[in-house]
């Protein structure tokens, strides 16, 4: 589909400009910034940030809290969003080798400011995960969505194996779920708890396994995503849908990752879209690769020479300095498995 450019460029609405650096923490605990913000008519929507990691184990203290762009900085200063909201709750799941029962990720979830949680801070400083989904969410606006534990990323029934977080939004998503319970399993409909569509999606990806209690190998997880896909974009034709939605996806089983880069629809927005600012750009995200994720002469980056062992994703690169980072396609899927060889990856196309 050609994109809509004399949409996006006959919007045009004026914006409240996002605080940066140590001022937006101190910014959106101030009441007055929102009632003021949203008199003049102004968005304070967002998207959330994420983070997915396989490889050799990591300090979660670093990539949370410690480099100059970490997650839980992205929470409240995100360096490519346009605004800066990222405030509806923090979540993640850690697989970490030395662990009782290792084959399960810990999985935290707190409504709480993630840089305000001291609960956070203690765990970060103590675990060190060989694979990791991490996520903190944003939210449209106050109306219409429900800031609770139901809602935090990532999804993980009770029993399955397989992991999900989501970037993105599907607009129009409650005209979708009538018809997309036709290609749920009804037991898994039975589990979702919440109101988002991720978990939607989550349920619809483990429909699409052979046992979605079961530990897939990474080609079929991928199948799975793009199955997922491809009904997702069919129910949106047959509803009429057809406005930009994208859907960065982080999948995990512990020992296998895929992760997403896709948008539908991408450039078709409505001139009523009150989201518009923060989906202009397509949905960012970034990947850095090497021996070991790790601090080398005062700067955080992949070191150690050989084969490539470990992989991370984020929504945004974690450091300032981005030289050893690289953009994720658009309309891509990254796979990664580990191997006796290191940690193989590739990037495929995604043409749903």
């Amino acid at each position: 589909m050609l994109v809509d450019n004399s949409i996006c460029s006959s919007v045009s609405r004026s914006t409240v400009a996002p605080p940066i650096g140590d001022n937006a923490l101190k910014c959106f605990m101030c009441p007055l910034l929102w009632s003021c913000a949203w008199a003049l008519g102004s968005t304070i929507a967002a998207m959330c940030r994420v983070l997915a990691y396989l490889g050799e184990p990591l300090s979660l203290r670093r990539v949370l809290f410690d480099t100059d762009s970490s997650l839980v900085q992205q929470s409240y200063s995100p360096r490519m969003m346009n605004t800066y909201l990222n405030l509806a709750g923090f979540g993640m799941a850690a697989w970490e080798p030395h662990s009782v029962r290792p084959e399960e990720p810990f999985v935290y979830r707190t409504t709480s400011l993630a840089g305000f949680d001291r609960n956070l801070r203690g765990l970060a400083a103590k675990l060190e995960p060989t694979c990791l989904v991490a996520h903190v969410r944003g939210v449209t606006d106050g109306e219409n969505e429900f800031v609770g534990g139901s809602n935090l990323h990532p999804f993980r029934f009770p029993g399955a194996q397989v992991v999900l977080a989501h970037n993105g939004h599907l607009r129009d998503f409650r005209r979708m779920r009538y018809e997309l319970l036709k290609h749920i399993r009804p037991e898994l409909a039975q589990r979702i708890e919440g109101t988002t569509d991720s978990e939607w999606i989550y349920a619809l990806v483990l429909s699409q396994l052979d046992d979605p209690m079961g530990v897939p190998e990474t080609d079929e997880l991928a199948q799975a995503i793009a199955t997922a896909l491809a009904v997702l974009r069919d129910v949106r034709t047959r509803e009429g849908i057809d406005v930009s939605s994208p859907v960065n996806l982080f999948v995990t089983t512990g020992d296998s990752l895929v992760v997403t880069r896709f948008s539908f629809d991408y450039g078709w927005y409505p001139p009523e879209d009150t989201m518009l600012e923060t989906d202009l750009p397509y949905v960012s995200l970034w990947y850095t690769v090497g021996g070991k994720y790790a601090e080398h002469d005062g700067e955080t980056s992949m070191v150690g020479e050989g084969p490539m062992r470990s992989l991370l994703i984020a929504s945004e690169p974690l450091t300032v300095d981005t030289s050893t980072w690289l953009e994720v396609p658009e309309y891509s899927m990254i796979t990664a498995r580990r191997t006796a060889a290191g940690l193989q990856h590739e990037t495929l196309d995604l043409d749903v």
